[in-house]
């Protein structure tokens, strides 16, 4: 394999077309090794540990996975939900997958409830982390396995067409699934219930990556007689905000859509298969339980590789295991240094005396586009300054835009926060530093990636955000300047200009 396994797997954004193949054919090995030798162990885990830290429930993921470690001859423990554990006491994560480092484990495998989880974990350990699935951001070793399922029954991962159907909001399986699809020549359709939909930045990266637009559908009926796939999930009510309002939500979209062995005669393609990450809801089946012996069905078969890739998988890792971990796990992102643009000066005159915002000394903020002029002196804390004069001129004319803001602050230059911050709000700004009523400078601040500390990640689940005190910096990475579109480095969502949420 190319990718590196020393960091383990965090997320499939960090996998190539060719780093899924090669998964898929070690996957193919162990398996077709099993087929013949069911009792063969390959100890390449003797006398090694391994962790098992579910924060949250799992039946398949959490046994397949200790299968997986006690087939290769390792040693595991850790917990299956965090009752019983100091998380319970207020231990934050970090201090959690630390310990089981200091114990001599050689790698972590686990699940939690908020988005970004593993990626933080694998930032500040020294072991590789494989993510079992962290809120609804996504399941990368699901997806590897389903992904080998449709491989094993296709033969192929090209020229296929394949249905992510259900909850497609909140289901972290078709979220890492859609990512990895991306790398492929497919036809993907999507068919959710309303207010389910695939969130629009995930619909967005799958254009930008595979060059298609997916297809959004709403007639189940018309689709099984079509695809080659039809990938299941389960309305999931745990993803659902708490409360009253979550709880309407829930009930409004459950058995929206239903498959049994009667649709499936009658509408479905003959070489259909179903896929499901399982588990289903017996109170809300989505997948009757008279289509689990047709041919359609490969649910099960997709549930048992979930121990061949896992194995495989472990085995792989703990050969790498006495690589150098590097700490920036998204290395896909290319990092910048600070910098910024020199603008020519025409005008070097800024003398005091000639308009209400000109300067003898300090930094002039011009070209601020209209009406951004008040939320760019918020966001400095200009009304914070007491030792210095600060002027906002707002909608006044502009030779250049017509019409702009403008921030006067006098004999004070600004730190490269603020600065950081107009280029955020305002991408036309211009800089102008003042000495002795001339302009000696003029630019416009370039943003460094990533951004620390300036930003807050608008997903509620994202680990992140300080109200879940997991203590996890604020890390953006610059993906566009013009449109502005910044990826946030836990949860991997997006953000354009307008949506940013700056820091104060």
């Amino acid at each position: 394999m190319n990718f590196n396994k020393s960091k383990g797997i965090v997320s499939i954004k960090d996998l190539s077309r060719e780093d899924i193949l090669s998964i898929i054919k070690d996957c193919e090995k162990v398996k077709e090794e099993k087929k013949f030798f069911p009792d063969n162990k390959n100890n390449v885990g003797s006398n090694k540990k391994v962790a098992s830290l579910f924060f949250e429930n799992s039946t398949r993921t959490r046994v397949s996975s200790e299968t997986a470690a006690q087939n290769l001859g390792f040693y595991i423990n850790g917990f299956a939900g965090a009752e019983g554990t100091s998380v319970k006491k207020g231990e934050p994560l970090i201090d959690t997958v630390r310990m089981f480092e200091a114990y001599d484990y050689k790698a972590i495998i686990m699940r939690h409830e908020l988005a970004g989880a593993a990626r933080l974990a694998a930032d500040h350990l020294n072991i590789p982390v494989i993510n079992g699935g962290d809120g609804s951001s996504g399941h990368p070793t699901q997806t590897l396995l389903d992904l080998f399922t449709i491989y094993e029954e296709k033969h192929t991962l090209d020229k296929l067409k394949i249905a992510l159907v259900g909850d497609l909001k909140y289901g972290r399986t078709v979220h890492s699934l859609i990512d990895a699809l991306s790398l492929f020549d497919v036809e993907v359709y999507l068919i959710s219930p309303p207010g389910l939909d695939m969130p629009q930045w995930r619909i967005t990266d799958y254009c930008n990556m595979s060059g298609k637009k997916p297809i959004i559908a709403s007639n189940l009926k018309e689709i099984v007689a079509l695809v080659d796939v039809l990938y299941v999930t389960r309305i999931q009510r745990e993803r659902f905000p708490l409360g009253i309002e979550g709880e309407a939500e829930f009930k409004k979209i459950l058995g929206l859509f239903y498959i049994n062995k009667d649709f499936l005669e009658r509408y479905a393609k003959k070489d259909l298969i179903i896929l499901h990450p399982l588990p289903r809801d017996k109170n809300n089946m989505e997948i009757s339980i008279d289509v689990d012996n047709t041919p359609y069905a490969k649910y099960f078969i997709q549930a048992q590789n979930g121990l061949h890739l896992r194995e495989s998988l472990l085995s792989s890792i703990i050969h790498s295991e006495n690589l150098i971990i590097n700490h920036n796990h998204n290395h896909n992102h290319n990092k910048r240094l600070p910098g910024s643009l020199n603008l020519p000066i025409i005008d070097g005159q800024k003398k005091g005396d000639k308009f209400l915002y000109r300067l003898d000394e300090g930094t002039l903020i011009d070209h601020i586009e209209v009406n951004l002029g008040q939320k760019l002196y918020k966001m400095l804390s200009l009304d914070k300054i007491t030792d210095a004069e600060v002027v906002l001129c707002t909608n006044i004319r502009s030779k250049q835009y017509g019409r702009k803001d403008v921030v006067a602050i006098h004999k004070l230059i600004l730190t490269p926060e603020q600065l950081y911050k107009i280029a955020l709000i305002s991408p036309k700004h211009t800089i102008n530093i003042i000495k002795n009523q001339k302009v000696i400078k003029k630019e416009r601040a370039i943003l460094p990636s990533p951004l620390y500390d300036l930003l807050i990640c608008n997903n509620p689940l994202c680990i992140s955000r300080a109200e879940h005190k997991e203590f996890a910096r604020s890390i953006f990475y610059i993906e566009s300047d013009d449109p502005l579109q910044v990826r946030c480095h836990y949860c991997e969502e997006f953000f354009t200009r307008n949506e940013i949420s700056i820091a104060f």
